[in-house]
Parts: structure tokens; C-alpha cells; sequence
């Protein structure tokens, strides 16, 4: 589970047995101060045996004066603290570099709770994953620990732009993961745009998100408007349907999925003969289905989150209603099915990788997924994974300088970088431009997940 505020950082173990920092270097090469009091007790002995033996003054003066300074001279660099100019050359030139191992920060920023809390949890672990296999590498910047904060905006607009400030007054924040929903990340990106804080969206999916923003506002989720595009064609010109009751969600999200939709549809030779806005929480939804029965349409569109495509499915079932559900990513969840049963068999969608893949990247996270939490990665997860990915090379690559440079980065250097989700380009707003295999269609068979072959 991410808790809010939530922490990342390398064992102490792990730490100490393959990164010793300069200052452990430095203090096991020091003589411990129990080699100190011996010295001193030897020297004492010494002095006496002399004394006994001798019994003269004249020869205890040269004891004295041949032994005193050795004393003194062998005690001094065993001393942790003394004046300035016994301290050994080399502690002063590890100082800048127990300052260049200081940790550096990068933030996931989503929904941990609330009707989306799901989505976000999932994609909350693959950041701190990514996060993870950095540090295990070796960190960044030359050894730098990367610690991880995951952020609960609650999908509330004014909650998103508290965290951004909150992030923004951290200086050992370099980047940030932001955000899930589209109406939060446009409330967040002017306060990160103000202090030149890189912000990455894993899947807000509003139009024009980046160019909305600023120039310190990214995306690696595929603008909405594409993916209604690729469901609109597939529809009419692979499917042969042409006649559609659309059901989508009362958000930014939501509203540029319809109007793209719509738009696509109508050019190539398909209408929307009903449609409906409903809330993200809604579950009564038997008006409407009895409005989209009435219309005997080819195919129901839902542009909408699983929780309602679950409820939408049941009634759907209980009244009736036999057209098919094709929708946005957003119904691609295990949730889906384990809310709604046999009532979301055949319920078709598009996703950017399936867990089932056979793909080395894919597969590669799909398993370190599974190995760290014990269940399959979410839609959400494998953009935020690429999202928190591509911060740390941006840091990395820029050697954690500044905020600035891993802006430069993402502004100039996002050119066919493989991620989980493909391969992805930035253009020059920051945006995901479209590209050949970017969706896969996938549909609920036997109660799975599974891409469709027909």
C-alpha cells in the first residue's frame, strides 16, 4: 500500500555493504580512541620502569625529553577533532563529495483514494518500482539514493494544486509524476510551471494538456482524442457498425473522449444517435439504459472508468439491453470483473500492453510487478512507470543539476525512448504523438483480460 506522503529510501544495510559514503570511509580509517588510551598507558608504564631502574634525575630529564614528544606526536592524528591544520588532506577533498551523494526526490502526485483510488494505487506502485530498481542499480547522478514520495490528490483540483506548492518549495524535488485526472493536472501545472518543476502526466488525457500547461508540462499518455479515433474506426470501418448511444464521463476526460469520438464517427459515415454524461460515482444507471435500448443501436461507447462501465454492464444485463460495450482505457481493470461478473463478458477496450505479452520490456515489469506486490499492474501503471522512468534519466543524464536541465531534457531528448507503453516521441509541446501499434484491442473472455485476435 502507498501511503500519503509516503517514502521510499534504500535499507541501511544495503547502504552500508555496497555504497559506503565518504564519511564511513573516513571514519574506519581513523586509529579508534581505545588505540589512543593504550598508547598513553604504555607510555606511562615506561616512564615508571625508568624511574626504578635509573633512580637518577639526569637520567629521568632524558626519558622524559626523548619520550614526551613521541607520546605527542603519535596521539595527534588519532584525534577525530583538532586545529585546522592536522586534519589529513583528504578529509577536506571528501567533503564535496559526501554533498554530491545527498538524496534526491521525485513525487508521484494522483488519486490514492475515492472513486479512482484504485487506478491511482496501481500506478503509485509502478512509480515507486521504477524507483526502486534505480536505487538497486546504483541510484543516479553518480550514486545518488533517490527517495520517492506518492501524493493524494483525491481527484480534487484544489488539493493537486496545495501538493504542486508543497512540491515546489522542495528543492531536492527534481520531477514530478502528475497526474491521473485531467481536471487536476491543468489545476497543477501553472503552480509547477512557476518554479520550473518538470511534470509529467501518466494519464490525464484531456486535449492539449501539455501546450495547456506550459513548457514544464509533459504527457506520455496518448492525447484522449487518439484513442476515440482508433475505437471510431475500428468500430466502423473494422466492424462494419455505424449507429451508437455514447455514455461518458462529466470531466475534462470525458468530454474530449465524446466530442473526439463524435467528430471521427461522423466522418467516416457513423452517427451518435444518444448519448448521456453521467457521474464517475454513479450507480444507478437504469435510466439511461433504458434511453439506449429504446434507441436499438450497433454498439454502446463508453467513455468512461470500470466502476461505471461495472454498473452500466449489470443493468445493462438485468433490462435488457443486447448491444455490445466497446470503451476508453478506463475500463481496463481487473475490478471491472470482479465487481460485475459475467455481466462485462465481451466487453472490448484498448490498452498499450497486456500482461499477458511477450515482450521483453513488458514482461520484464509485468514480473517485477507481480515479485513486489503480489497482483498484475493496472492501465495506469505501465504510463506511470514510463513517466518515473524517464524523470530518472532526465535526472541522471543532466547529473541532477537543476530543475532547468531536466526540462532541457524532456524538451529535446524524448525521441524513440522505449517504454512498457511503446515507443514515444514528445513533439515540440510535449506531447505523445500518434503511433502504429500504439493501441491494442483487448475484450473480458472467460473472465480475462485477453487481446482479440478475431
Amino acid at each position: 500500500m502507498i501511503s500519503n506522503l509516503g517514502r521510499m529510501e534504500r535499507r541501511e544495510e544495503d547502504l552500508t555493504d555496497n555504497h559506503p559514503s565518504p564519511r564511513d570511509r573516513t571514519s574506519r580509517a581513523r586509529p579508534p580512541q581505545a588505540e589512543e588510551r593504550r598508547g598513553t598507558s604504555m607510555f606511562t608504564r615506561s616512564k615508571s620502569l625508568a624511574l626504578a631502574l635509573l633512580g637518577g634525575m639526569l637520567i629521568l630529564s632524558i626519558v622524559l625529553a626523548a619520550c614526551g614528544p613521541a607520546a605527542t606526536q603519535e596521539a595527534v592524528p588519532q584525534q577525530e577533532t583538532g586545529a585546522e591544520e592536522a586534519q589529513p588532506p583528504a578529509a577536506e577533498e571528501q567533503q564535496p563529495a559526501a554533498e554530491e551523494a545527498s538524496p534526491v526526490k521525485v513525487a508521484f502526485v494522483g488519486p490514492l483514494t475515492g472513486p479512482d483510488g484504485v487506478d491511482g494505487q496501481g500506478a503509485a506502485k509502478a512509480a515507486e518500482l521504477a524507483v526502486r530498481q534505480a536505487n538497486e542499480a546504483g541510484g543516479i547522478c553518480g550514486g545518488r539514493n533517490v527517495e520517492f514520495e506518492a501524493h493524494d490528490t483525491k481527484a480534487d483540483p484544489k488539493e493537486g494544486a496545495n501538493i504542486a506548492t508543497l512540491l515546489c518549495n522542495d528543492t531536492s524535488v527534481l520531477g514530478v509524476a502528475a497526474d491521473y485526472n485531467s481536471s487536476v493536472a491543468l489545476a497543477e501545472a501553472p503552480v509547477f510551471n512557476e518554479c520550473h518543476l518538470t511534470q509529467v502526466n501518466y494519464y490525464a488525457a484531456a486535449p492539449e494538456i501539455p501546450k495547456r500547461g506550459g513548457e514544464y508540462t509533459f504527457r506520455v499518455y496518448p492525447p484522449g482524442e487518439n484513442q476515440s479515433k482508433y475505437i471510431a474506426d475500428w468500430l466502423i470501418n473494422g466492424l462494419g457498425y455505424t449507429r451508437f448511444v455514447a455514455l461518458y464521463e462529466n470531466t475534462d476526460y470525458g468530454k474530449g473522449l465524446y466530442d473526439a469520438f463524435v467528430a471521427e464517427a461522423e466522418r467516416l459515415g457513423g452517427e451518435v444517435i444518444e448519448s448521456e454524461a453521467v457521474l464517475k460515482d454513479q450507480t444507478d444507471l437504469s435510466a439511461v439504459v433504458a434511453k439506449f435500448k429504446a434507441a436499438e443501436p450497433d454498439a454502446v461507447v463508453g467513455l468512461i472508468q470500470y466502476q461505471v462501465g461495472a454498473y452500466f454492464s449489470m443493468q445493462a444485463r438485468d433490462l435488457g439491453l443486447e448491444a455490445p460495450l466497446y470503451g476508453s482505457d478506463g475500463l481496463f481493470a481487473p475490478e471491472i470483473i470482479n465487481l460485475a461478473g459475467d455481466a462485462v463478458e465481451g466487453v472490448r477496450t484498448v490498452a498499450a500492453y497486456t500482461t499477458e505479452s511477450t515482450d521483453p520490456v513488458i514482461m520484464n515489469f509485468v514480473e517485477a510487478f507481480r515479485e513486489a506486490y503480489g497482483e498484475d499492474p493496472n492501465n495506469p501503471a505501465g504510463y506511470a512507470y514510463d513517466a518515473v522512468n524517464f524523470i530518472l534519466e532526465a535526472m541522471d543524464e543532466t547529473d541532477c543539476a537543476s530543475r532547468e536541465a531536466v526540462q532541457a531534457w524532456f524538451a529535446s531528448e524524448m525521441v524513440d525512448k522505449r517504454g512498457v507503453t511503446g515507443t514515444i516521441t514528445l513533439d515540440e509541446y510535449g506531447e505523445r504523438g500518434f503511433a502504429p501499434g500504439m493501441y491494442i484491442p483487448i475484450e473480458i473472455h472467460n473472465g480475462e483480460w485477453v487481446e482479440v485476435t478475431e
